[in-house]
């Protein structure tokens, strides 16, 4: 007598009725390691779970609400974009179920954040999906979520470093520094000597023309002093570490901080970390993220910022000092940017022997480096400076030298 073999025969997952959960401790189970499911099972999991983990990436043409493509998503539009478009992305967007946010911070739950090219840096590494206004029009337009690009969270930070240290070294081309030369020091060819003359020429002219605007402005106006009094603190409010890129850069607030009584009970209280925090919570100190006008607000009028860095975690070694031109004053968002771009470049050469001898296990980590055969071959020792100060990254303030008090020297005040 023949069994009906109908009785045994293997369904596809989902057709019996089960759940999908019921199959996860099988499928985790390679086909080649006597496992009784066939082979189709596994392609069938792996383009479930494909759908699964891209829900973005499926057209959403369901009736009824399932119609709307930003149903239950949050999205917010950044301030540098103009109010026109902006007007046409909340139109769009709201159409299709969105929710617009006020206000961005780390850590935000904002589904989407919308920016251009010029403001990207703020949101890389902190924003999972970044898209552009065409981007949230297209889909509209089109009724189906268009591609997005994904990046690990390391990976997004490193991209957000290197735009950082792009935008730092085209500010310093735009003000004036000086043109440089190639690794041997002097240009190869005529046509580069030519070139390098025209830019140094160019560079002379537009120092002249500062310096004389500059003085025409102290003539015109006795009250001017020809060195004005400069603030005893920079940045005193700010919480901050260094290793982290500017836009992770709050404020300290207190509970007496408003504009009035009413804006008090409104406000929303973030804490270091971009979560919402109760006002009642008892602390001394709570945060909240910079907004756009303290960021680009000018905090030091002189065009001349010298800061001393402290360069090693005990402070055996003495600041370097580095000094920063800028013909309108330095804003906010930009001694910060100063500041941070210091620490991610490597040690220079004397810096570097001079913290050979300092007591510490980053300095043991140096000597291990300097004195291996990888560094003897390309004769330079890459270690960058944040590294060598550990856990001493805690911002506190710049505080200017107490010789002068229109001095523009200001030491960097970090704790571990």
């Amino acid at each position: 007598m023949r069994l009906d073999e109908s009785l045994y025969a293997i369904k596809n997952i989902g057709e019996n009725g089960l759940p999908l959960g019921e199959f996860n401790r099988f499928i985790g189970v390679p086909v080649d390691e006597k496992s009784c499911l066939p082979p189709m099972i596994f392609q069938d999991k792996a383009c479930s779970d494909t759908t699964r983990k891209h829900p973005t990436q499926t057209p959403r043409k369901e009736s009824g609400n399932d119609e709307l493509v930003f149903m239950n998503d949050t999205i917010y539009i950044d301030h540098g974009i103009s109010g026109e478009m902006k007007k046409k992305i909340s139109d769009a967007a709201t159409r299709e179920g969105a929710k617009l946010l006020e206000h961005w911070f780390i850590g935000c739950p904002a589904t989407y954040v919308v920016c251009e090219d010029a403001s990207i840096r703020r949101y890389v590494g902190h924003s999972d999906n970044i898209v552009t206004p065409l981007w949230i029009l297209k889909t509209v337009k089109e009724k189906n979520l268009q591609r997005l690009v994904h990046l690990s969270s390391d990976l997004a930070r490193h991209v957000a470093m290197v735009l950082q240290n792009v935008r730092t070294s085209e500010e310093n081309r735009k003000l004036g520094s000086v043109p440089s030369m190639n690794s041997s020091g002097r240009p190869s060819t005529q046509e580069e000597i030519d070139e390098v003359h025209q830019e140094r020429q160019k560079f002379v002219e537009v120092a002249k023309k500062e310096v004389r605007d500059r003085r025409a402005r102290r003539m015109q106006s006795c009250e001017v002093p020809i060195h004005p009094i400069t603030p005893a603190t920079l940045l005193d409010s700010i919480c901050w570490t260094i290793s982290e890129p500017t836009s992770s850069a709050s404020i300290y607030t207190d509970s007496s901080w408003s504009d009035d009584a009413n804006e008090q009970q409104s406000t929303t209280y973030f804490d270091t970390n971009g979560d919402v925090r109760d006002p009642d919570q008892p602390t001394d100190n709570f945060s909240r993220p910079l907004k756009e006008s303290e960021r680009s607000e000018l905090i030091f009028k002189n065009h001349f910022l010298t800061i001393l860095f402290p360069i090693d975690r005990f402070g055996e070694l003495g600041p370097s000092s580095k000094t920063f031109y800028n013909n309108g004053g330095f804003t906010r968002i930009q001694v910060l940017d100063h500041i941070y771009n210091f620490y991610q470049e490597n040690m220079s050469t004397d810096e570097v022997e001079m913290a050979l001898h300092t007591d510490s296990r980053h300095a043991d980590r140096l000597r291990s480096l300097y004195s291996s055969a990888e560094s003897a071959e390309k004769g330079l020792v890459a270690f960058k400076r944040i590294d060598f100060l550990g856990s001493r990254r805690s911002f506190e303030a710049l505080k200017r030298l107490n010789r002068e008090n229109n001095s523009n020297v200001y030491e960097l005040v970090i704790r571990a």
